[in-house]
């Protein structure tokens, strides 16, 4: 609103790269409204015959099938665009950049002291109720471990990304000066910094969440080669940072607070005793009869029984698979389309980190790109998207990927922008 009113500018690099994957968030939006919207008859028989053969009212009917579900559905998702959109528009200094990782990095600090002295203690604690849900495991204010792991993994990249940002260039002169450096080290906001990744680190162990743990490390790994690939100058400083965090975090934290049972329940997962494969080809039966419309966002908590075979118990309100949901509830366009918009963010994230030389705009880029590949490995088993603190918090960390590539580099003047052409 005040960017309408003329009371707020914004970076005209940045908006004029990110005012694209803005209109695809935004036009994702529209069609959920769509979706909400009253059809005729005959049109809504040729747009969805599926859902059409559903209603069993008569007169105009809407291409959702529970609209009620579905206006909720289109709430979150304003949320989650305006999310993005605030972030491109006051995320508009370097200052201002760092500042919003520095942010995400002390929640998931927060987050993570809270979940772990909740297990430790044995008090058991969610957000201000008894825990009903993954008691024994650490879940912070969140009632599935598996979205705390998420929201955990996206503030570590972030932390990661801000010390990346910090390594030093400059080689040591000595014995003596290699001593000072180190000293400096420890006395410094970096090592401040090192120790809050630790902790999330701990956290993320005590969830016990498989794929969590090993979509970070994935994650982690394969960010990590991206950005040594992207290097046009070989530096060891690179791989051995990242190498600490493997060693340091997997192999001695891990190892105290209880890494060996996450390898165990690794051990132990098998195809068919896991409930979530056989929830995935019902799924896409679902799939196959709202292929091109979905059948309403927010809705496959009321149409997924229809698909569920006599042989699988239980009531899922998410298909445990986001790419699933996402299909089943709004279409495999829109599901095109939203991916579309991840894999631009990981474009311009590998430009930034081949073509600008600020390292806080890198370390913003390898923040993206870690969150991306978490997400890929991550949204096969789990249903982080339709959790709105993790949407949110992904959709902020998205738009860091063009406002990177846009915002100038230190000591460059800004270039504003006032109207919207």
């Amino acid at each position: 609103m005040l960017y309408l009113a003329g009371r707020t500018q914004l970076q005209r690099d940045v908006w004029r790269i990110a005012r694209w994957p803005l209109l695809a968030l935004l036009g994702v939006q529209c069609w959920v409204l769509l979706q909400l919207l009253p059809l005729p008859r005959w049109l809504l028989g040729l747009v969805s015959p599926q859902a059409d053969a559903w209603w069993l009212t008569e007169g105009p009917a809407s291409i959702s099938l529970d609209p009620e579900a579905t206006r909720q559905y289109l709430l979150k998702g304003l949320a989650v665009t305006g999310a993005f959109f605030l972030t491109v528009a006051l995320v508009n200094t370097a200052d201002r950049m760092k500042l919003l990782l520095q942010t995400l990095v002390f929640s998931g600090t927060a987050q993570a002291i809270y979940g772990s002295m909740m297990v430790l203690t044995g008090l058991e604690y969610g957000f201000l109720i008894e825990k009903y849900a993954s008691l024994g495991s650490a879940s912070g204010t969140f009632v599935n471990r598996n979205h705390y792991a998420g929201y955990l993994v996206m503030c570590l990249a972030a932390g990661i990304g801000l010390l990346l940002s910090q390594l030093s260039t400059r080689s040591s002169n000595g014995w003596r000066d290699r001593i000072r450096r180190y000293l400096q080290l420890m006395l410094s906001s970096k090592m401040r910094l090192r120790i809050y990744l630790a902790l999330m680190v701990i956290a993320l162990v005590l969830t016990r969440s498989r794929m969590g743990n090993v979509a970070f490390f994935t994650a982690l790994g394969v960010t990590g080669s991206i950005l040594l690939i992207s290097q046009r100058r070989f530096s060891w400083r690179i791989p051995v940072f990242l190498g600490s965090l493997l060693v340091v975090d997997l192999l001695i934290l891990g190892q105290w607070f209880g890494l060996d049972k996450v390898v165990e329940r690794l051990e132990q997962t098998a195809p068919d005793t896991e409930a979530r494969v056989d929830y995935f080809k019902p799924g896409l039966d679902y799939v196959s009869h709202f292929p091109m419309t979905g059948s309403g966002g927010g809705s496959f908590y009321g149409i997924f029984p229809n698909f569920q075979p006599p042989n699988v118990e239980g009531y899922l309100d998410h298909a445990h698979n986001d790419y699933v949901e996402f299909a089943a509830e709004l279409g495999v366009p829109v599901l095109l389309v939203l991916g579309a918009l991840v894999l631009a963010a990981a474009w311009q994230s590998w430009l930034v980190l081949r073509m600008r030389h600020t390292r806080l705009y890198q370390g913003a880029a390898f923040a993206v790109l870690m969150t991306i590949v978490w997400l890929l490995l991550h949204a096969a088993v789990d249903f982080n998207m339709q959790i709105p603190a993790n949407a949110v918090t992904f959709a902020a960390i998205l738009s860091l990927a063009w406002i990177a590539r846009g915002l100038p580099a230190v000591g460059e003047p800004c270039h504003k922008v006032t109207d919207l052409s």
